[in-house]
């Protein structure tokens, strides 16, 4: 079955679903071989030409409400260039599996593809119904994929808990143990687009209403300082959770004080690691910029895009109006891309406690913690449903291999994956067999 694992991922990954435009309808077609050969019943969504979803169930006794095992077949773009080895080439060296994808998230689909056919193959009834399912679009949004399959086919997927991507357990972190971070939340979304207008004219004579100049002082303004410190919940118990191994947190772990934390991670230099500033702060990036077709021209026009992202119980809205104070241009036009609220699923849950258990029966000296998606991903609109996500990888990654997802020469070790399916599996069964 280790074998089968390593052979099926690199065959995954030399399927090319970069999206756009996605062509999902490959990756599809490579679970439906595996679905139709091993006698499980599937369902083929296609919105649009290429873009497709597949849904496979294993039937269980109904005893419980059903479990998902959700993952997306998409990816982001990859620069063969830039990279030491076809990104879709799926090669093997150095015990690594190499491709777009491997981390973000194709090998978690097919520990969750290893789980189904395992518990296939053992013949025994689940306590209620296992639902693969394996999304197109995540990477753009959603909409061929996981939104448009609950605005219509709703009733397929009436679940009580599902298992996606947003947590990986990572080594390295802390010295000596494992860091399991299941994402019980995660932030929430907005892409803007920020447009200044002004006078055209010839690059040798400056005027002053130069509209790529108006955006680059309004940009300034706008990035010229972080957004402040703020705890929310989640965060709070993931700082508690992380103190038990980190003895300098003591004194926040005895006042839970937001100002303490702050000092703290000054002082020690945490604050500086981008993932554990974004956990505290509403982040702002700037994406892209397009003025102007010549050099000796002023342009009469500039955009900007950015990627936004807000933490639990912040408004989109009222953020909104401090970009608008920020820049302090009146004459700016700002257009919402698109924007979603943050989600959170409860952490003090059954499905969590079980998660946990099956971590600690394989990792004994494991360190799990419930912890904040930084992205977006298919898991907030199943909550939007009412139902209870979380971002669960249980592959180990060691910390700067994080880097790579959405980077250069993304992988996953042969060892990780090994192991992230052995886990997978035990915590599905104590799920549904139990």
């Amino acid at each position: 079955m280790d074998e089968q694992a390593v052979r099926l991922l690199a065959e995954y990954l030399r399927i090319d679903t970069t999206n756009p435009p996605g062509n999902e309808f490959k990756a599809v077609a490579f679970f439906q071989n595996i679905f139709s050969r091993e006698g499980i019943e599937y369902k083929i969504y296609e919105p649009d030409s290429g873009r497709a979803s597949i849904r496979a169930i294993l039937h269980g006794s109904g005893e419980q409400k059903p479990i998902i095992l959700l993952n997306h077949m998409d990816v982001v773009p990859a620069q063969k260039q830039e990279w030491s080895v076809d990104p879709f080439g799926g090669e093997i060296k150095d015990g690594f599996i190499y491709g777009r994808g491997a981390l973000d998230m194709k090998s978690q689909g097919i520990m969750e593809l290893m789980t189904l056919l395992e518990m296939k193959a053992a013949g025994r009834t689940p306590n209620r119904d296992i639902i693969f399912l394996a999304t197109a679009d995540e990477e753009a949004g959603g909409r061929q994929g996981i939104q448009y399959l609950m605005e219509n086919h709703a009733k397929d997927f009436s679940a009580e808990f599902v298992i996606n991507e947003g947590g990986f357990g990572i080594s390295g972190f802390i010295p000596d143990r494992p860091v399991f971070m299941i994402a019980t939340a995660e932030k929430g979304l907005c892409w803007l687009r920020v447009k200044a207008t002004g006078q055209t004219g010839h690059g040798s004579v400056p005027h002053g209403r130069n509209a790529l100049e108006k955006l680059n002082a309004a940009i300034y303004q706008l990035l010229s300082e972080k957004s402040p410190v703020t705890l929310t919940p989640i965060i709070q118990t993931y700082f508690n959770n992380i103190g038990t191994a980190w003895s300098f947190l003591e004194p926040f772990i005895k006042d839970q004080k937001c100002e303490t934390l702050e000092t703290i991670l000054n002082q020690t230099g945490l604050i500086q690691m981008p993932q554990i500033s974004a956990m505290l702060r509403n982040t702002i990036s700037l994406t892209r910029m397009q003025s102007g077709d010549k050099v000796n021209v002023i342009p009469a026009s500039a955009e900007a895009t950015f990627d936004i992202r807000l933490l639990p119980g912040q408004s989109p809205d009222e953020f909104l109006d401090q970009i608008r104070n920020k820049m302090n241009d009146e004459n700016l036009q700002l257009d919402v891309i698109t924007q979603n609220e943050a989600s959170t699923s409860p952490p003090d849950t059954p499905y969590f406690q079980l998660i946990e258990e099956s971590i600690k029966q394989q990792y004994p000296n494991a360190l799990v913690t419930p912890s904040l998606l930084f992205a977006t991903s298919d898991s907030r609109i199943l909550r939007r449903h009412g139902i209870t996500t979380y971002g669960f990888c249980p592959a180990i990654i060691d910390l700067p291999e994080i880097q790579r997802i959405h980077g250069i020469d993304e992988r996953i070790s042969i060892e990780s994956l090994i192991n992230g399916t052995s886990l997978f599996k035990k915590t599905v069964k104590r799920i549904c067999m139990d």
